[in-house]
């Protein structure tokens, strides 16, 4: 009896001692804010009717070059995305850019619905927080500007034709909302092993009814929503016409397009190269595409999903574990270069062939 209690002692020990060295040797502080370090400031506005909460992350004073404004995705969505951003805000913060980010409508402490919000709401609602943030930052040689994820990429070019940021960066940005979906919905059912021509036929009776009730002229029938929330349902009949095509040739500011070749909600190949076109031959607008790199430039190998709740439960442990460096190789180093105008050399992400990008889905 005795030797087994020492074999139960040696063995938590044991495993101590494991957790104490997998913690030293992790990058969990990538998911804490030190308040020692940083300068954070609670910051809200009034869009509409509603005041939205947010926070201002900013590194020493006299260390700031940029300020990004976070435009969020899809979702109900923190102004931290519970906790998820960390990783990225402090590597940011690192290299001298600040942060301004703030709780979706009815999320955290802000008020209102983000569900009843077009994609010109959402623009309307980053314009007001752009001249916050600029006027705190009124010093020319600090930038500031939009940085937004997936469905900021419908968000991003209104506001940055409507306004004047210094510089905007779009994640995973689709150019049109009827085509992202159905390109998701075909990678969900090549997920699941169906026949490439069963998935053909399925994927465009989904368009035809998706035409038929959001469409130009759609019955916008609530019958049809299948397990759509009601507010999800008016959600997508406000946006499903969604296309950046008309705004993109016309953004102020410098523009990054950052994309993941392995993207499981966004044709990258296909959107990377209508960005190229959309926006020109211009120096100040970059289109690039990492290789290996998932929806939100993680390392795909590890981390490509299409939803947050389909990460088994061991995957955020080794997102906690690796922190900023579960983001593909360069990404991060290429992002904060850009945006503080500190560029090195990375032309194996800008130089990807666009022939034959389209998908064969419409």
């Amino acid at each position: 009896m005795k030797k087994c209690f020492k074999s139960i002692w040696f063995y938590l020990g044991l495993l101590t001692l494991i957790v104490v060295i997998i913690i030293s040797r992790s990058q969990y502080s990538d998911f804490e804010l030190d308040d020692h370090a940083l300068t954070i400031i609670p910051i809200s506005f009034t869009s509409k009717t509603d005041t939205l909460s947010g926070t201002l992350v900013l590194p020493n004073q006299n260390k700031i070059k940029a300020v990004a404004i976070f435009i969020h995705g899809d979702g109900a969505q923190d102004r931290f995305a519970n906790s998820g951003y960390l990783p990225l805000i402090n590597s940011l913060v690192d290299a001298g850019i600040g942060v301004y980010t703030w709780d979706k409508p009815g999320m955290g402490e802000s008020q209102g619905n983000w569900l009843h919000q077009s994609m010109q709401d959402r623009a309307d609602e980053a314009q007001i927080a752009l001249q916050v943030i600029q006027k705190k930052f009124t010093q020319p040689n600090i930038k500031v500007g939009y940085l937004g994820f997936s469905q900021a990429g419908w968000v991003i070019p209104i506001v940055a034709t409507q306004s004047n940021p210094d510089f905007s960066v779009i994640i995973g940005g689709a150019v049109n909302w009827r085509d992202q979906g159905a390109y998701y919905h075909q990678v969900r059912l090549k997920a699941d092993n169906i026949d490439d021509n069963e998935i053909i036929r399925r994927v465009s009776e989904q368009l035809q009814q998706n035409d038929r009730v959001f469409g130009i002229n759609g019955s916008h029938d609530i019958s049809a929503q299948e397990d759509m929330s009601d507010d999800r349902f008016h959600f997508v009949i406000q946006n499903y016409l969604s296309d950046s095509s008309k705004n993109l040739p016309h953004m102020n500011g410098r523009v990054l397009a950052m994309f993941g070749e392995l993207d499981l909600n966004v044709d990258a190949l296909k959107n990377a190269c209508l960005y190229r076109t959309l926006l020109g031959n211009h120096v100040d607008k970059t289109v690039i595409l990492f290789p290996n790199a998932s929806h939100g430039l993680l390392k795909a190998p590890f981390f490509n999903y299409q939803l947050d709740n389909q990460w088994p439960w061991w995957k955020q442990v080794l997102f906690i574990y690796q922190g900023r460096d579960s983001y593909s190789p360069d990404a991060l180093n290429y992002l904060t270069a850009w945006i503080t105008e500190e560029m090195t050399t990375f032309s194996d992400y800008i130089d990807f062939e666009c022939k034959n990008s389209n998908t064969n889905i419409r």
